[in-house]
């Protein structure tokens, strides 16, 4: 299944910086993306960088991965050189309401 653009890109990043296989790097980020319960098909590049400054971290280092702080930061950095066509605007408060109401 294929996910939105600003999901492939910090994907495809992930693989490269954290040199995770294709499976490891989408299985983190999708599992990081549920606890948000955002869409891998529909997030925006503003929720992802929540995601990832939030919560991919903990995701990467349940798979093991040594410095997934470091790696989050890298990869929020990248994605906030990107521009990708978004739907509109959603606030950090709208985020985490939702994580409220689960």
């Amino acid at each position: 299944m294929q996910g939105s653009a600003a999901f492939e890109f910090v994907a495809g990043e992930l693989e490269r910086s954290a040199r995770l296989d294709r499976a490891a790097a989408r299985g983190a980020l999708r599992s990081a993306l549920a606890l948000a319960l955002f869409d891998p098909v529909r997030v925006t590049a503003s929720q992802l960088r929540l995601v990832i400054e939030r919560l991919l971290a903990a995701e990467l280092e349940r798979s093991g991965l040594e410095g997934a702080d470091r790696t989050c930061q890298r990869l929020a950095t990248r994605l906030a050189s990107e521009r990708f066509e978004t739907s509109g605007p959603e606030s950090p408060d709208d985020v985490f309401s939702r994580l409220i109401r689960r």
